[in-house]
């Protein structure tokens, strides 16, 4: 299908979907417009509203590309600094220095490398995430904080995690990443919010258990 805006032909794909309760528009990683509708909504509708959020889009979609080539580009400089590294690329996924090991995300290497795969797996589960709810992400940075495990500011598109969670299992550091992503989507810790979190981390209950213990144990002993 073809809108024209502002004297620009664009195109976009339009998905029907049942059960749908309202309409998702999002700008794919190829800048392809791609949006998702429930049945009876219609065409003049839907481009209206197209017309109405392109420009926010399309700045949105500038700025998250923006802090991803800053994330490549502190990857290439810190390779500098490390010349025993090895690095390889599966698609726009960077893997830099040595395969996790079994258990915790920090594996002996030095603490920039164990940044360097949390950034990693960030990315990846952005990737995923953004392709069922679009949302724009303008940094993500890692330090010590002394009473959660991650915040976020969906606003400015920025989000921020503990260093410690470089010492907890990977499974927990990916449950926390997503975790924060939907709250982009919920505020608060609604059964909305837990649901969006079951999309992705069905067994969210346990490791939420095991971040009780893991805070215990490193939070309150570590800062």
């Amino acid at each position: 299908m073809h809108i024209e805006i502002n004297g620009k032909n664009i195109e976009y794909t339009l998905t029907r979907r049942k059960g749908m309760k309202s309409i998702r528009i999002r700008l794919g990683e190829d800048g392809a417009l791609c949006v998702s509708a429930p049945y009876g909504v219609s065409k003049a509708y839907i481009e209206d509203l197209i017309r109405k959020n392109i420009g926010s889009l399309e700045q949105g979609k500038k700025q998250t590309d923006e802090a991803h080539k800053r994330w490549e580009k502190f990857v290439q400089d810190k390779l500098r600094e490390v010349p025993d590294w090895t690095v390889k690329r599966y698609g726009d996924d960077i893997v830099a220095g040595r395969p996790y090991e079994k258990g915790s995300v920090f594996n002996g290497l030095p603490l920039v490398t164990t940044q360097l795969e949390f950034q990693n797996m960030f990315w990846k589960a952005y990737k995923i995430f953004n392709a069922d709810h679009p949302i724009f992400v303008t940094g993500v940075t890692l330090r010590k904080m002394k009473s959660r495990w991650g915040s976020c500011r969906p606003k400015a598109g920025r989000m921020t995690f503990n260093l410690l969670l470089l010492y907890v299992p990977e499974e927990c550091a990916r449950y926390v990443i997503y975790h924060e992503l939907c709250h982009y989507l919920e505020l608060n810790h609604s059964r909305h919010f837990w649901a969006h979190v079951a999309e992705y981390v069905p067994d969210y209950r346990r490791i939420e258990k095991e971040m009780n213990e893991y805070g215990r144990v490193l939070i309150d002993h570590c800062m």
